[in-house]
């Protein structure tokens, strides 16, 4: 972009956008594998079948690497998937109700090495079969012991390799399916608030009759504001979770990456001169996020005062046809995001009393790593 800037005669960085989903990709990496994920994906082959050495590398990634060696083992073996069926379809056919035994067995999502979302889909449904799981590694243990013990002795065989599904070392206890269950609700809103911020920005009619568009350049400030406001929740009620310390320093990195690049919007005015002039926002809402900071607010100020006169001042006024279709409310929101972003357009003041409302990139005197001070 600055070679294109010198060649076109403008500031090639303040017209760099930076794609919101590769941001969310490296802090949801950050939340699932810790420090320098890349070195981590660099160690893994892409092989469909885990080397041992793999299968170690996978499992000492904590709850998420136990479940991604658990689910490929599956995955690879034919008597491991079809007994995960069969449990599932007993125990279906056991039911009094009709809708229940109508139901078709559930596989296991294979997650794409370290690609987020795959990795939120493995877990999702790893916790729907959880249950199922545990009575399959209990009967192919169960079945293994059976087959490598001795007749005559009764003895486990000397020469018997137990699968390592089987070993206790791999095994998810009862604080790792809690991990799971919170890093699926944490990824869940990564998810939604990625999908809601792809598309091109144009109004359409959408289902159910509402009238709006996606992708909005307005609202990639508040994505950051509603992701690191999620993780600083979770960060301040990690003394409760299971793994309290480990947990804590993940959600510190994510959110450490979240504000490296929320910090360095500075470089780029779109983002403040597309919310600055929304009528649903204005300066309202940079008064009621970053009120306890009047040097970000008179920042971004001058840029849009910047961008106004060397941009726009002297442009020809030209009026739409009025063709384009009303924007029309939607009454019902179909994720957490677009909730929160209806409340800062609308509602600003019934929202000071929640933490959101001290900016999510400094709020932490509780958070000594935020780079915002370095």
């Amino acid at each position: 972009m600055a070679v294109i800037g010198g060649e076109l005669g403008f500031d090639g960085r303040k017209r760099r956008g930076r794609c919101f989903g590769h941001i969310l990709n490296l802090s949801a990496k950050a939340l699932l594998f810790g420090s320098n994920p890349e070195a981590f994906e660099n160690q893994l082959s892409g092989a469909a079948a885990l080397s041992e050495t793999e299968h170690d590398l996978w499992r000492r990634r904590g709850p998420v690497g136990k479940l991604h060696n658990l689910v490929v083992d599956i995955d690879r073996s034919d008597v491991l998937s079809y007994l995960l069926r069969g449990v599932q379809q007993a125990d279906m056919d056991q039911s009094i109700d009709p809708r229940v035994r109508a139901r078709k067995p559930l596989n296991i999502v294979v997650d794409n090495d370290t690609r987020w979302l795959s990795q939120l889909y493995m877990i999702r449904r790893a916790i729907k079969l959880r249950p199922y799981l545990d009575v399959m590694i209990l009967k192919h243990k169960q079945a293994w012991e059976q087959d490598n013990r001795s007749k005559r002795t009764g003895l486990m065989r000397r020469s018997a390799v137990q699968p390592r599904i089987c070993l206790s070392e791999n095994q998810l206890s009862n604080k790792d399916w809690d991990v799971l269950e919170h890093l699926a609700t944490i990824l869940g809103f990564y998810e939604v608030t990625v999908k809601t911020l792809e598309g091109d920005g144009i109004q359409r009619k959408r289902k159910r009759g509402w009238v709006g568009s996606y992708g909005n350049i307005w609202d990639v400030i508040q994505g950051f504001e509603f992701l690191m406001a999620k993780l600083e929740e979770y960060k301040a009620f990690a003394a409760d979770y299971p793994d309290p310390e480990h947990f804590r320093i993940n959600i510190n990195l994510g959110w450490q990456k979240l504000n490296k690049y929320y910090t360095i919007l500075d470089e780029t005015p779109i983002y403040y001169v597309a919310l600055a002039l929304h009528p649903a926002y204005r300066w309202g809402w940079f008064e009621e996020y970053w009120g306890k900071h009047p040097d970000w607010i008179a920042t971004a100020k001058e840029m849009v005062q910047e961008v106004w006169g060397t941009e726009y001042r002297n442009l020809e006024v030209i009026l739409s046809p009025g063709n384009e279709p009303v924007a029309k409310r939607r009454r019902k929101y179909q994720n957490a995001f677009e909730e929160y972003c209806e409340q800062s357009r609308y509602e600003p003041s019934s929202r000071l009393s929640t933490p959101t409302t001290t900016p999510a990139r400094m709020r932490s005197s509780a958070t000594p790593e935020s780079p915002r001070d370095e």
